[in-house]
C-alpha cells in the first residue's frame, strides 16, 4: 500500500547530539566529514549539531558554539540546531533569563539557526521564560516535551491547556523517550495538540520496543510536520529511527542517494554499532514497557558484564518512583546486586 505522506514534512538528523550518548559526544573527523557530505545530499531540513552548556569534559560536540558551528559545519547545506536541557537552567540559582544566557554562551544566529529545548512534560510551564529568552535572542525554538507517554488524560490535556501560553516556540514535539510507545498512542497525542496550538507538531522516536520506525511514519500520518532521526538508528539507549530507513519511505530517495546513505551507514556507523551495541533488545522493551529511564540499560550493558535476563531482574528491583530519573547512585546499587 502506498503511504501518502505531506509535502511540508522535514526531516531533522540529530546523531551528533543523541548518537554522542555513546561516543561522549565526540566523533572522529572523518565521520563527521562525511556525514555533512552525506547529509547535502539528503532531503533534510535541519541537522542537530549536538548540546549546548555542557562541561567541555563531556566532548565536543556537548558543548557546541558559533565558532565550532563555523568549523564543522562550513560546508552543510541545510539549517543547524542544537538542543539545551531545561533541567540545566532550572536547576541553576541564576534567573532563567541569565542562565539561559550562561548555558548558551558562545552561540548566535547563524549557522545555528535553531535550539531544542528538551523538557520533561512535568516541568513545561516552567519552561515558558526559558523559550522566551531563546527567541529573544534570535534563535527558532523548538521544544521537545519528554516522558509524556507516561501522562495521564488529565496531564496531556494540562500540557495543552499550557503550551497555548507559550507565544515563542516554533514546533512542539512530542518525544518518546521511553520508546513505550505504540502506533495508536502515537497518533493519539499528535492528534491531541495538532490543530489545537499555533506550533507545528514534530515526533522524536526510540526503539526499545522496535516500533521506532513505525511510530515516526504513524507520526507523519497523524500530521507531525517534523520527524528525527539518525544515521544507523544511533540513539541514547536502544537508539533512534534510523534515517536509512525512515528517508526512502517517506521520501522519493532517488536509488543513487539512497546507496550512497547505506554506504555511509555502514562505513561509520555498523563499526560503532557493533561497539556499543544499541538497538532493541530485551532488556530495552521491558524498560520501554515499564516507563525506565533508558541509561539504566545502556549503563548495565556497558562491557556486556550482565546478560539482557540478569538486567532485566535488576531493574525489577526499581520502584515505581525510582524509574523514571536516572541516579549514578541506584545505578551502583543495581550494578552491585549479586544477581544472576
Amino acid at each position: 500500500m502506498l503511504i501518502t505522506i505531506p509535502d511540508e514534512v522535514n526531516f531533522l538528523d540529530c546523531t551528533l547530539r543523541d548518537g554522542g550518548y555513546y561516543t561522549n559526544w565526540d566523533f572522529a573527523p572523518e565521520l563527521v566529514s562525511d556525514y555533512v557530505a552525506t547529509i547535502n545530499t539528503l532531503p533534510v531540513r535541519m541537522v542537530e549539531l549536538g548540546l549546548a552548556g555542557k562541561p567541555e569534559s563531556h566532548g565536543y560536540f556537548a558543548s557546541v558554539t558559533s565558532s565550532k558551528a563555523e568549523q564543522v559545519a562550513a560546508g552543510l547545506l541545510v539549517k543547524a540546531c542544537v538542543m539545551i536541557d531545561a533541567k540545566d537552567v532550572l536547576s541553576n540559582e541564576l534567573p532563567i533569563p541569565l542562565a539561559v544566557i550562561r548555558l548558551t554562551e558562545g552561540l548566535v544566529p547563524g549557522h545555528i539557526t535553531t535550539v531544542r529545548v528538551a523538557a520533561r512534560y512535568s516541568n513545561l510551564a516552567a519552561c515558558r521564560n526559558i523559550c522566551a529568552e531563546l527567541s529573544h535572542r534570535g534563535f527558532r525554538v523548538f521544544l521537545n516535551l519528554m516522558q509524556i507517554d507516561a501522562a495521564n488524560a488529565a496531564e496531556v490535556e494540562m500540557c495543552l491547556k499550557e503550551v497555548k501560553q507559550f507565544d515563542t516556540i516554533d514546533v512542539l514535539y512530542i518525544a518518546d523517550s521511553f520508546g513505550s510507545m505504540k502506533p495508536t498512542r502515537v497518533q493519539e497525542l499528535i492528534d491531541r495538540f495538532a490543530g489545537r496550538i499555533e506550533p507545528d507538531i514534530g515526533f522524536h522516536g526510540h526503539d526499545n520496543r522496535g516500533y521506532a520506525l513505525v511510530n515516526s511514519v504513524a507520526a507523519a500520518m497523524a500530521g507531525a510536520t517534523w520527524i528525527d532521526c539518525t544515521m544507523g538508528g544511533m540513539g541514547r539507549g536502544a537508539g533512534n529511527t534510523a534515517s536509512e530507513q525512515l528517508l526512502p519511505i517517506l521520501t522519493r530517495l532517488e536509488t543513487s542517494k539512497e546507496r550512497a546513505l547505506l554506504e555511509h551507514v555502514l562505513r561509520h556507523f555498523d563499526p560503532l554499532r557493533k561497539r556499543y551495541g544499541w538497538g532493541s533488545s530485551a532488556a530495552y522493551q521491558f524498560a520501554g514497557s515499564n516507563f525506565i529511564h533508558p541509561s539504566y540499560v545502556q549503563k548495565l550493558r556497558e562491557g556486556a558484564a550482565l546478560s539482557d535476563a540478569a538486567i532485566i531482574r535488576r531493574l525489577s528491583d526499581l520502584r515505581a518512583d525510582e524509574r523514571m530519573s536516572f541516579a549514578n547512585e541506584k545505578l551502583s546499587a543495581l550494578m552491585a546486586q549479586d544477581i544472576a
